[in-house]
This record gives C-alpha cells, structure tokens and sequence, in this order.
C-alpha cells in the first residue's frame, strides 16, 4: 500500500480511480517512518456517497471526499484539522479564505492572484489542514481539493483565517466575538466530523482562537478587494 506525508503524518491508501490518484503523487513518503493513519472506504461506500452528490460530480470525487472525509476524522484527536477554505502563502506565511459555498472564497483567492502574481503561492483550494504544534499553527497542503486542481504539498505558518461576506463595498476588520468564531469555524469543519470527535474537535477551536487573528472580509468580486485584503492582513 502506498504511503504519503499529509501535514507531517504518514498515510497510507490506494487510490482506485484517477482523480485521487494524481492529486495524491506530491504527497508520496518513501521513507522509513512508521503509518500513523490507514485509510480504507469500500467501493460500496464510495458508490453510495456518490449517489447523494450532485449529477456532474464523478465517482472519482466521491473517493476523494470519502477519503478527505475519514482522514479529517482521524488527525483530529492530534490537534490537526481540515478547514472549507481557501489557502495561500504571502510573505511567508498562510492566510485561509473561508466562507459558505457560493460566496467566493476562490474567486477571491483569484483576485489575490490576478493583483499581485507570484507574490502569491496557492497551498489548496478547498481543503488544507490546520495542525497545531508545539505553540504554533501550521497550514499544510492536502491532495483533497474539492474539485479545484490546486491541492500542493507545501506548509506555513498560519497568518490569520478570514471569513468572506458578500458586499457592494469591501472592508475588513479583526474579529473580537468569540461566539461568532466559534459558530464559523464549525461550520468550516463540521461537514466532515462525526460526533465522536465533537470534544476533541471544541478543544483544538480552544488553542486555534488562543493562538490565531480572525477576521472577517466584506467584499465585492472586484479586484480592489483584494487590495483592500492585502493592505489590511500583509501590514
């Protein structure tokens, strides 16, 4: 069975179909290190979580969400865990985009893009991983992209995570309500834990909210918002 490194843990799994196959080959650990986490999901399953998707989605992105799926389930107990958003590297450090489907958190990674070129370092468009380590928080790239492409095996440090509003104007301000934190970060995370791992899953918001900068972005699909963004975040 192969083995990969995901956000420093070895992994192993076979990929029966293409989609997860490809994405997954910059992850591939050929070292000596002892498996952390097997994976494993049954063609059943697959099949059976690809009936309940929408009609364009393949049998090869079901895989990949059955696989992102568990995976997050497991790393979650090792203060790591998947985080619906998107991931880029300015400066040295990770910034995370989320928000709730439709709204445009890749559209707005895009226009990072567009303004500021390779200034800018995709990590992963949909999925990358937050693991909290020794008193810092660490962004790492997953080969789990939600049907993006961008899914790169690279890590940084976390800058801060921003959760996108739709507006006619754009502005963005620290957020101070840990209240409202906690319920965005749930529902960045949640679609993929089971109630098993509710209590491990409250402690890592605990250290997260304690070690990170939260903020919240109200903005149009203009390429000045990612003006605005840039000049609030990269001070």
């Amino acid at each position: 069975m192969p083995k990969y490194k995901i956000a420093g843990f070895i992994v192993e799994y076979t990929p029966k179909y293409d989609n997860l196959t490809k994405l997954s080959k910059p992850f591939l650990y050929y070292g000596d290190k002892e498996t952390d986490i097997t994976l494993f999901k049954s063609d059943e399953y697959i099949a059976n979580l690809h009936s309940n998707m929408v009609k364009s989605d393949t049998i090869g992105q079901a895989e990949e969400l059955a696989y992102a799926t568990e995976f997050n389930r497991r790393i979650i107990s090792h203060r790591a865990m998947l985080v619906h958003s998107s991931g880029i590297i300015v400066d040295g450090k990770a910034y995370l985009f989320s928000a709730n489907s439709g709204v445009g958190k890749s559209t707005h990674t895009r226009l990072w893009k567009q303004v500021y070129g390779d200034d800018i370092t995709y990590i992963n468009d949909d999925k990358p991983v937050v693991r909290i380590e020794n008193g810092s928080v660490i962004v790492y790239g997953t080969p789990f992209d939600g049907g993006s492409g961008i899914a790169n095996n690279l890590s940084a440090p976390l800058g801060g995570i921003v959760f996108i509003e739709r507006g006619e104007e754009n502005l963005i301000f620290q957020m101070t309500s840990t209240s409202e934190i906690l319920q965005r970060l749930y529902f960045s995370t949640a679609r993929f834990v089971d109630k098993e791992t509710a209590n491990s899953m409250l402690d890592n918001f605990g250290e997260l909210i304690n070690s990170t900068v939260f903020y919240k972005l109200i903005c149009n699909m203009e390429l000045d918002a990612a003006r605005v963004a840039h000049d609030f975040l990269i001070k």
